[in-house]
């Protein structure tokens, strides 16, 4: 596979931009990665690259054993919800403790190819962390932004003793997210995991495509993704499409943005049946990690909209009361110790499921995103 044959375009005016990680240098509008968009046939390596045919190609693959995640089947929580089945894909368990590894993998490969200086990204914490993880295993800086009250989170004191730069801004994650972008001018390479670079949307295909593997072809009927921006959504909905249309199964499952009711951008743009996102005005959550405005770049959420609707899905907040209580849900029933953002599709299914959306035949994936240790 030539590196040619995957090239970011930009959504707003069209234009073709290889060799570009962010966006349009013409317009500044959100890009999309335009590339193979076959099922491929997995190699003998375990996790994210046993895909690597799906993906970007790099010159050296930097891994610490990332991808090949657990499913892992909840009969309690598929009782206590009233459903047939309820399988959580447990991203908790990757090397950094959040699904944020497999962009971090390709994002630094892709650095290490293009002879960056250092890499940076704007975080609440796991994108932090994961980063920092990644660029001291492949001898690269890495500078991150935080919103200043986040800065003395042990996420980012965990990201420091990887030897990354931590910046404080005044304000709040898009604060944050509009300085560093600023430091990608001096050729840094970017790593925020919105959709500000392309590239790192294809690593969340694997998702799907190790689904796909894990339950022996069958097509849940829903699967319930916490987004902040919505990546790893769109990656997975992306993987599940390529799967489709490949014939390998007959259908895309209905793909669920959960948000959280303090801050919530795509729900209240699909409440609305509006085709643009406006910006978040976020109050204090447990779920910080979701709780994403998208202010300056809400052009970036449209996407996950997209997804959401091709996919006949639904976008959907929780109070942080219900996010809560499914953490002591999965922890207590099921063994699994999760942050909350990653329990807020557990949240999510238990109104669903109660208000009828979802039927009690119906076989949901929940995606855990992160461990509720790094809390």
């Amino acid at each position: 596979m030539s590196a040619r044959e995957w090239t970011p375009v930009c959504r707003a005016c069209g234009a073709r931009n290889p060799g570009t990680w962010s966006r349009c240098p013409g317009c500044g509008g959100v890009q999309v990665l335009e590339g193979p968009r076959t099922v491929p046939t997995p190699s003998g390596a375990g996790g994210l690259w046993r895909f690597r045919d799906a993906l970007p190609p790099v010159r050296h693959e930097i891994t610490m054993g990332e991808g090949g995640t657990p499913l892992v089947r909840c009969e309690r929580l598929a009782a206590r919800a009233e459903v047939a089945q309820v399988l959580v894909k447990n991203e908790t368990v990757n090397p950094t403790l959040s699904f944020k590894d497999r962009a971090m993998a390709l994002g630094v490969s892709l650095a290490r190819a293009a002879d960056a200086p250092g890499v940076v990204a704007a975080s609440t914490g796991n994108t932090a962390v994961s980063a920092a993880a990644y660029a001291a295993r492949a001898g690269l800086s890495c500078r991150l932004y935080c919103a200043a009250d986040a800065a003395g989170s042990a996420k980012l004191r965990t990201a420091r003793a990887y030897g990354a730069g931590v910046e404080p801004v005044d304000g709040d994650f898009s604060s944050a997210h509009a300085a560093a972008a600023e430091l990608e001018a001096d050729g840094w390479f970017p790593l925020t995991t919105t959709f500000r670079n392309p590239y790192l949307v294809e690593a969340h295909r694997t998702v799907a495509l190790e689904l796909f593997e894990q339950t022996d072809g069958f097509v849940p009927d829903w699967v319930l993704v916490p987004v902040g921006a919505g990546p790893l959504l769109v990656g997975a909905y992306e993987g599940f499409r390529a799967l489709a249309d490949a014939g390998r199964i007959p259908r895309v499952p209905r793909m669920v943005a959960v948000q959280v009711d303090a801050c919530a951008p795509l729900v209240d743009a699909w409440r609305t049946n509006a085709t643009t996102v406006t910006a978040a005005n976020p109050r204090p959550t447990v779920a910080g990690a979701i709780a994403d405005p998208l202010r300056g770049y809400e052009d970036e959420g449209v996407l996950t909209l997209e997804a959401v609707r091709e996919s006949d899905g639904l976008a959907v907040s929780v109070p942080d009361e219900a996010v809560l209580e499914a953490v002591d849900d999965l922890a207590r029933h099921e063994g699994l110790l999760v942050e909350p953002a990653g329990a807020a599709p557990l949240a999510a299914l238990a109104a669903l499921a109660a208000d009828g959306t979802v039927a009690p035949d119906a076989r949901v994936v929940l995606v855990a995103t992160g461990h509720g240790a790094k809390e």
